[in-house]
C-alpha cells in the first residue's frame, strides 16, 4: 500500500504550491533522475493533481507541469517515432 507521494512528487507538488508551473526536468537531472521525475509527474497527472504540457522553455522541449485550476495552453495531440502520443501547445 502506498504510504503518499514520493520524493519527486512531493517535490513537484510543493513547487506548484508557489508557482502556477514549474518546468519537471532540467539538464542538471541524470537521466535516470530525469525519468523518476517523468514517471511521477505522469502520476500526478493520472490522479487530476497536475496537468503537463510539452513546451519550449529557453528554446529547448521541456515537460511544463501547471496546476489543474490554471489556464493551460490550448493542446494538440501528435504521435511520436515511438508510436506515444504527446500533447503539444499549438
Amino acid at each position: 500500500m502506498s504510504r503518499g507521494p514520493g520524493r519527486w512528487q512531493r517535490a513537484i507538488l510543493d513547487t506548484l504550491a508557489e508557482h502556477e508551473a514549474v518546468a519537471v526536468t532540467h539538464p542538471s537531472h541524470t537521466h535516470a533522475e530525469q525519468n523518476a521525475i517523468r514517471r511521477a509527474a505522469y502520476k500526478l497527472e493520472a490522479a487530476g493533481k497536475i496537468n503537463l504540457v510539452a513546451q519550449r522553455v529557453d528554446g529547448r522541449p521541456r515537460l511544463v507541469a501547471y496546476r489543474p485550476d490554471s489556464d493551460v495552453p490550448d493542446m494538440r495531440e501528435v504521435t511520436g517515432l515511438d508510436g506515444k502520443t504527446y500533447r503539444m501547445p499549438r
